[in-house]
């Protein structure tokens, strides 16, 4: 991980913001952005607005939180559109751009320092990649998830370099919510129960006692939350392979 730069690009609620791009008399408006499961409407997005609107709520509970909000139909299609554009736009700046969900992609930076003319002239080509309305965040480290965890405690159109190595990756995870690690909610509920809250909390125990309470995702937090993160970038193209086969 130390030998790798790779940065997380974050677009939080793209399908909002995809909305008020396509109808820019929603701007500055309360919009609730809905999809049905089964038999249920369900919220998959929310502008800031609409208060008190949480993603996964019931139609008739975001109503009754937001009465005066504007109601739309999801149109994933759309969605998926918006951000293939700006994974093609940020592989015109990279040759190794990972899909990692709607909204947030990894991007390898190595050798493009040299192109640019520094680690900032990089970033701030890859910031240019999404509209302005867009707010994207840009986590930069050796590795995805604190890339990632970086964009996510970023400002909005800003980035946030993790400092280099496993120490300086530990030191900047130390006492951010457990919240943020890819673990189950029961596994996070149980850490919770045990007064583990923070990472730096988790990292402290022994791996082998996190292992077997928790299993091999509990081996993987531990690692994540320890500042050790070895996953490999899939560029996209090679996950579009994939997919078709």
């Amino acid at each position: 991980m130390i030998d790798r730069s790779i940065a997380c690009m974050l677009v939080t609620h793209l399908p909002v913001k995809s909305e008020v791009r396509r109808y820019t008399q929603l701007r500055g408006k309360p919009v609730i952005i809905t999809e049905s499961y089964g038999s249920q409407n369900l919220v998959l997005d929310s502008s800031a607005e609409a208060k008190g609107v949480t993603a996964g709520m019931t139609l008739a509970e975001a109503m009754a939180r937001c009465k005066d909000a504007s109601l739309i139909q999801a149109d994933s299609p759309y969605y998926n559109n918006v951000f293939d554009n700006l994974l093609k736009a940020l592989e015109l700046r990279s040759p190794v751009v990972e899909k990692s969900g709607l909204g947030c992609a990894y991007v390898g930076l190595e050798g493009l320092e040299a192109m640019y003319g520094g680690e900032a002239q990089v970033i701030a080509s890859l910031l240019q990649v999404a509209p302005a309305e867009f707010n994207p965040r840009i986590g930069v480290a050796g590795g995805k998830f604190p890339a990632y965890v970086a964009a996510v405690t970023s400002r909005a159109g800003r980035a946030t370099r993790v400092p280099r190595g496993f120490a300086g990756t530990a030191d900047f995870l130390n006492g951010l919510s457990i919240g943020l690690l890819p673990l189950s909610w029961a596994n996070k509920t149980r850490l919770h129960r045990f007064g583990i809250h923070t990472m730096d909390q988790l990292s402290s125990l022994p791996e082998g006692t996190v292992q077997a309470q928790l299993g091999t995702e509990g081996r993987k937090a531990w690692l994540l939350a320890s500042g050790i993160d070895s996953s490999p970038l899939v560029p996209h193209r090679m996950q579009q392979v994939v997919e078709e086969i």
